[in-house]
């Protein structure tokens, strides 16, 4: 039992370094994009999604205050917050990124480049530091104190195949709503005309991240639901970026 759960924690985690990779390998060889468009994309989220997105959820969420009772207290609020805080920051560090990193850049090349970094950070963080953690603490590793490391033990113990599947789709889905929005983000950066995408950009991330938002207040309980939104999602923003470059260029 312990050695398939392993192999199961090992082929996620492989996963998660081995995916965005192979994107980032395809694409450079693919256009011949620097690596710097790709970093860029990985620079922003941790700077604007890891850092000032968590600020704000530190005071909005993690104090015990009049807004973070309200806010936690109604599944609608709750929902809006969180969905509209991820849209708000991400896009805007996108825009930041394709305005001062890229300034430059202006093929369509860079626009995809920069999702698969975005999207690609935030797999190896999420879902691969995650795995690689839970790997450590069966292995007898400290990661923290001694509770906190049996707990992560004991929950590594009841992951499964489905389990790591679904993991495993939810960031496929993640990666095609990046890079959508970042070909979105990188029309309305390039063209005054076309700046109104950046609005709807924060609203499509937005309306991907309810479906989660829900699951995580326990407001939907189906998981399948949850990710073929997200799926769904994904392939609107793949199509409406892809078409935003199109007419861009036109």
């Amino acid at each position: 039992m312990i050695i398939g759960n392993n192999v199961v924690l090992i082929v996620t985690f492989i996963f998660a370094i081995a995916f965005p990779a192979a994107l980032l390998i395809w694409w450079k060889k693919h256009t011949g994009e620097s690596i710097w468009s790709f970093a860029a994309g990985a620079i922003c989220f941790v700077l604007f999604a890891m850092v000032l997105e968590n600020l704000l959820h530190q005071v909005c969420l993690g104090q015990n205050n009049a807004i973070s009772a309200k806010i936690l207290a109604s599944p609608v609020l709750y929902t809006l917050y969180t969905a509209f805080a991820a849209g708000i920051f991400e896009e805007t560090g996108r825009l930041f990124g394709f305005k001062v990193l890229l300034r430059r850049k202006n093929d369509y090349s860079c626009a995809v480049a920069y999702g698969i970094g975005h999207g690609g950070i935030e797999v190896i963080l999420i879902l691969g530091v995650s795995y690689l953690t839970m790997l450590l603490a069966i292995a007898g590793v400290n990661v923290g104190d001694a509770a906190t490391t049996a707990l992560i033990a004991a929950n590594a113990q009841s992951i499964t195949m489905a389990g790591a599947g679904i993991a495993m789709f939810e960031r496929i889905s993640a990666m095609m709503i990046h890079v959508g929005l970042s070909m979105l983000v990188f029309t309305a950066a390039r063209s005054r005309k076309s700046f109104w995408l950046y609005p709807v950009a924060i609203v499509l991330h937005a309306i991907a991240d309810v479906p989660a938002a829900l699951y995580q207040y326990k407001a939907v309980s189906s998981l399948a639901m949850v990710e073929g939104g997200a799926f769904a999602i994904g392939l609107i923003c793949l199509l409406a970026g892809i078409r935003a470059l199109r007419r861009g260029e036109a």
